[in-house]
């Protein structure tokens, strides 16, 4: 035991988190609350930095998603981290283990790992995570039909910003975050030109949702670099695609059936649609030359259903 007035040195203590925000925690203390493998206290100062980094370095967040990660970390105050044995009072005082609660808490590990030296905490947690709850599975596909539908409702609205939208969702088959970032994002992107299409290397990586490259045909691409409009934020321009008709989700579920219709192999359709999420993009551009002829392959039967 040190004496009284002894002030322990560095030696016997442990900076936790290296940056505005630190704790020194001594190795003497509880191992629930203070393992020798450094623990995180949450306070309301670094929830808060989650928040601005959240806006500032994730901006393919929907607005929706930043509050539904904002609704469930602040419930995290006070906790400390130290290991696995603390996931459990996380989604605890989240109200319980889902789908959302899972993503927030996921959000706000990589937030650590890209923010504090806390490489071996977050290791120890994110091993410890549960499997992710899944949603209800949703097997409906709309007919041709239904999308033509919707066309024909967006042409009577005149609204240009949501025909873009629309026109890239059923020449590419992305999700609605890709689709606006490609629409916001056009004229700094690599294009290939081809006879009656582009192929645009867009290389978004999200986690497990990846987009290496899109194709347009040319008359959909000279759409958006000709654009001077705004697009409306991810929230808003999705809600007025639904009232046309049909959600995002359900325009990417009818691209997929209808390559296979057309005879497109299933793992072309993966690759297209960026769902190849044991590989890299390294190994990505093996499939490349496969698309471009793929694509030469549905372009009359995708240009159906666009509004031109």
């Amino acid at each position: 035991m040190d004496r009284p007035g002894f002030e322990p040195g560095t030696s016997r203590l442990q900076a936790i988190v290296k940056g505005p925000l630190y704790v020194i925690l001594p190795y003497g203390a509880s191992s629930v609350n203070y393992g020798r493998g450094g623990c995180l206290r949450i306070t309301e100062s670094l929830v808060k930095e989650f928040g601005r980094w959240l806006r500032r370095d994730n901006p393919e967040l929907r607005e929706a998603t930043l509050r539904q990660y904002m609704y469930y970390v602040p419930n995290l105050v006070g906790l400390s981290l130290c290991g696995k044995e603390d996931v459990g009072r996380v989604f605890k005082a989240m109200g319980g283990l889902n789908k959302s609660s899972y993503e927030a808490f996921s959000r706000f590990l990589t937030f650590l790992e890209k923010t504090r030296d806390l490489d071996a905490l977050v290791a120890k947690l994110r091993k410890a995570l549960p499997r992710k709850p899944r949603t209800r599975a949703d097997t409906y596909v709309p007919t041709d039909e239904e999308v033509l539908n919707v066309k024909r409702n967006i042409m009577a609205s005149g609204d240009e910003a949501l025909k873009l939208f629309y026109n890239v969702l059923t020449s590419t088959g992305c999700r609605g975050t890709e689709a606006r970032y490609l629409i916001s994002n056009i004229g700094k992107l690599r294009i290939v030109s081809f006879r009656d299409y582009v192929r645009v290397h867009i290389d978004l990586q999200r986690g497990s949702k990846n987009e290496f490259v899109m194709y347009l045909p040319k008359e959909v691409y000279q759409q958006l670099k000709e654009f001077r409009g705004r697009l409306k934020n991810q929230d808003n321009v999705e809600k007025d695609l639904k009232a046309a008709g049909l959600s995002v989700k359900y325009f990417r579920k009818w691209w997929r059936q209808t390559l296979k219709k057309l005879g497109i192999d299933s793992e072309d359709i993966e690759a297209f649609q960026g769902r190849v999420s044991t590989i890299g993009g390294r190994h990505y551009t093996d499939w490349i030359p496969l698309l471009d002829k793929d694509y030469q392959k549905i372009l009359s039967r995708i240009k159906e259903f666009l509004i031109l």
